[in-house]
């Protein structure tokens, strides 16, 4: 029944990795080799050592441990949810617990046997610092993670670790509980390749991000020419007041000014924090509330004074609004009109 496990384990394992290998080119390259790194240790420790090895009976080839596999887990959840591009070489020190784990089974295996020393001074620390991993894998995907695919898997696996190590401590042996690290282990092995690919065909996102394009990469502005272009685009909002115009375009600006749109977009994006529909909104909703207050438009609607500053649907009026000023146009007004009355 193991060795079944074993197999379905090792067979999805590839399966994933086949898949994410054709399609590498389309994830951020820190996140897809992280997950890469975790694959394969899962696919390793199900191979098995000690008693469990799938191919060499008796075989110990001493770095198939769970350890591993949790550390690249950490580390994937860690960047799933950071804006980092690439591997921060300071992250080397989380696999730090599981090197020297598999340095002392090496050192155990040849030299001496376990004692309670050892275990105090070894297992105890290390069983703390996966834990740990673990426990902050589960808080980030509870607090981050739009889809909490990776708890299914994490949660049980978490128990499973705990009583395993609690008990190798306690009976100062590993392997104390064979059953559980064999066929709890692998078994949320195969569960975990399962829900990664089902995710990844459905929700592919929610296993990868896709790497942010590098807008502007090829710009050829000088610093000059994008100062003078932001007081001229300034000009033309505050001065001119184009945004009153409800057929206005971008290209249409871009003409006036002389320039390319790529060019306009870039000054727009980079240097004026936002696009030509956001600086448009920003403006219609601060003349929308000088306009308030102004006695020439007293017996407007909102609505028809919403018109007059550019805005061209009720929709878009109330949208654009509340999400400059938290709150919808009708709330805005009885708040200055409670200010005028209290300022007389």
């Amino acid at each position: 029944m193991l060795q079944t496990i074993q197999i379905i384990a090792i067979l999805q394992g590839l399966f994933l990795l086949l898949i994410l290998i054709r399609q590498k080119k389309e994830f951020k390259p820190v996140n897809f080799w992280l997950l890469i790194g975790l694959i394969i240790s899962i696919i390793g420790y199900s191979i098995g050592d000690d008693d469990y090895n799938l191919f060499v009976k008796d075989a110990h080839w001493f770095f198939f441990y769970d350890l591993l596999f949790i550390t690249f887990f950490f580390l994937f959840i860690k960047y799933q949810y950071s804006d980092k591009k690439t591997f921060d070489k300071k992250d080397l020190v989380y696999f730090i617990p599981y090197l020297i784990f598999a340095i002392f089974e090496i050192f155990e295996n040849i030299f001496f046997e376990e004692n309670a020393i050892t275990t105090i001074f070894l297992r105890i620390p290390i069983m703390i610092a996966i834990s740990y991993y673990l426990f902050n894998t589960i808080y980030i995907t509870y607090k981050k993670a739009e889809k909490k695919w990776v708890l299914y898997f994490l949660i049980p696996y978490t128990f499973i670790f705990l009583v395993e190590k609690i008990a190798d401590i306690v009976y100062q042996q590993h392997d104390s509980i064979p059953f559980i690290e064999s066929y709890g282990i692998i078994g949320l092995s195969v569960l975990l390749f399962y829900i990664i690919i089902f995710n990844f065909i459905t929700h592919p996102k929610s296993i990868l991000p896709k790497p942010k394009m590098e807008k502007y990469k090829s710009s050829n502005l000088k610093k000059d020419t994008i100062e003078l272009q932001k007081q001229r685009i300034l000009d033309l909002f505050e001065k001119e007041k184009i945004f009153k115009n409800k057929e206005i375009k971008v290209n249409d600006v871009a003409k006036q000014l002389g320039i390319s749109r790529q060019q306009l977009s870039e000054i727009l994006n980079l240097h004026l924090g936002g696009n030509f529909q956001d600086l448009l909104n920003k403006y219609r909703v601060e003349e929308f509330i000088n306009a308030l207050q102004d006695e020439k438009f007293k017996n407007y609607t909102l609505l028809g004074i919403a018109f007059e500053v550019g805005f061209s649907s009720k929709t878009s009026f109330y949208t654009c609004f509340k999400k400059e000023k938290g709150m919808t146009p009708n709330a805005f007004k009885k708040n200055l009109e409670k200010k005028d009355e209290n300022f007389q």
